[in-house]
């Protein structure tokens, strides 16, 4: 039984690596087009709803407020819808079953930014951590999660692709709750940028 654990726990943690090695040589040699941020999460937050019919094994996904119009950002679909899956994925495991993962956004016209953010209703993220939780290998998960469901990999492929956007990914605790949120700052392209993305 131990074996079958740390092979599971060794296979978890090479599919990590392989796919972090992948949307690294993605964002390295493509070229970024431009994204509608608000269609990608509409569509993602959907992908996570539980079919009719079945209970929710883990904590629901909603979008709170209204779907910005024109939330363009420059990027690259997959790796971008990647950054997402990864900590919706993330917010999902530290939150109760029955619990919200709640995903929102808006455009900051006047600062030239899109904002993102995915919040659980978790323990929240010790003071301390806040920075290392996006270092690889760093994991530190609820208790009665089995050591080494997860590789400790999925921040860090985030933060390392929203960086390369020329964006910023964050961390906090809620402050009218317990819970993390995680905020994404994204540029918004200038309309020469658009230019150049739609020629």
């Amino acid at each position: 039984g131990i074996v079958a654990q740390d092979v599971g726990r060794l296979d978890r943690l090479i599919t990590d690596i392989a796919r972090a090695s992948r949307i690294e040589a993605e964002t390295a040699r493509g070229d970024p087009g431009a994204v509608d941020l608000g269609a990608m999460l509409s569509q993602l937050v959907r992908a996570y709803e539980a079919p009719p019919g079945e209970a929710e094994d883990l904590a629901r996904v909603v979008f709170v407020g209204a779907i910005p119009a024109d939330a363009i950002v420059l990027g690259q679909d997959g790796p971008l819808g990647q950054v997402f899956r990864n900590l919706i994925d993330n917010a999902r495991s530290f939150s109760p079953k029955g619990g919200t993962v709640s995903v929102s956004m808006n455009v900051i016209r006047a600062k030239g930014i899109v904002r993102a953010t995915v919040e659980d209703e978790g323990p929240g993220i010790p003071p301390d951590n806040l920075e290392t939780v996006f270092e690889r290998f760093y994991t530190d998960r609820p208790k009665g999660r089995a050591f080494g469901s997860n590789s400790g990999l999925g921040l860090s492929i985030a933060r390392g692709f929203v960086e390369a956007m020329g964006g910023t990914l964050t961390a906090a605790n809620r402050n009218d709750r317990r819970g993390a949120i995680f905020t994404i700052i994204l540029p918004v392209p200038t309309p020469n940028e658009r230019l150049e993305t739609a020629a």
